[in-house]
């Protein structure tokens, strides 16, 4: 019975200890959690608010952004997916848009990347968000799409996130 025990309890322990939760890599988005005020970047105009939470024990984030007139709300989840290796967000918001984009997280910026399929009389289009930790804790938001499949860029939105 004490071998059963210690045998169960060895077991449970490595069990939490193996938490993937618990690895580095499952953080390195945290610095985009807080509660924002976003600015059009190198202004003072607010374009919105963002709410940026850990969910599921801290194994993802999950963003909760409104515009300045509340006409645009969406949300995203974003978690490190260790099969791929790679950051996933999954984005919705009340336009219908959707967004599933992966990428990684490397000199204090995560870029993250997905594509639209081509629909109706739309092109196809790339995106590319990149979030960027600067040293006075604010958080830089750049999203690009591209027509081209990434030979030239255009900017959707650059906006400068304060707590």
């Amino acid at each position: 019975m004490r071998i059963l025990l210690l045998f169960l309890l060895t077991i449970s322990f490595n069990i939490l200890a193996q938490s993937p939760c618990s690895s580095p890599k499952a953080h390195e988005f945290d610095f985009w959690i807080g509660s924002w005020t976003v600015y059009q970047s190198g202004t003072d105009k607010i374009v919105g608010y963002n709410n940026i939470v850990p969910v599921a024990d801290g194994c993802g984030i999950q963003e909760n952004w409104k515009s300045v007139d509340g006409s645009n709300v969406g949300t995203s989840l974003n978690k490190f997916t260790f099969r791929k290796g790679k950051w996933q967000q999954f984005w919705i918001d009340n336009s219908g848009l959707t967004l599933e984009l992966e990428g990684n997280y490397a000199d204090n910026k995560m870029t993250m990347t997905g594509n639209i399929p081509a629909f109706g009389n739309n092109l196809a289009m790339s995106n590319k968000i990149s979030w960027f930790k600067n040293a006075d804790g604010t958080v830089r938001q750049l999203w690009e799409q591209s027509q081209d499949d990434g030979k030239t860029w255009t900017v959707v939105f650059d906006g400068l996130y304060r707590k």
